[in-house]
């Protein structure tokens, strides 16, 4: 804090507005070292052998009938 009062001294500006500016600063760096999301590869999968939907069809299924 005591760097920001200074500084807001010898630019005679406002603490607020030095603090703003600097947390601005800051995300738009960390924007800017955004690295691209990890994409998990895509497979075809087959036809559903069970209709989650059909409560007796997935017991049956779960248990190996």
């Amino acid at each position: 804090m005591e760097g920001i009062r200074v500084l807001a001294k010898q630019t005679d500006r406002n603490m607020s507005d030095i603090v703003n500016e600097l947390l601005r600063d800051g995300l738009r760096m960390c924007r800017d070292l955004r690295v691209e999301r990890f994409k998990l590869p895509a497979q075809a999968m087959g036809q559903p052998r069970v209709n989650v939907a059909d409560r007796d069809a997935l017991e049956r299924a779960m248990e190996g009938r």
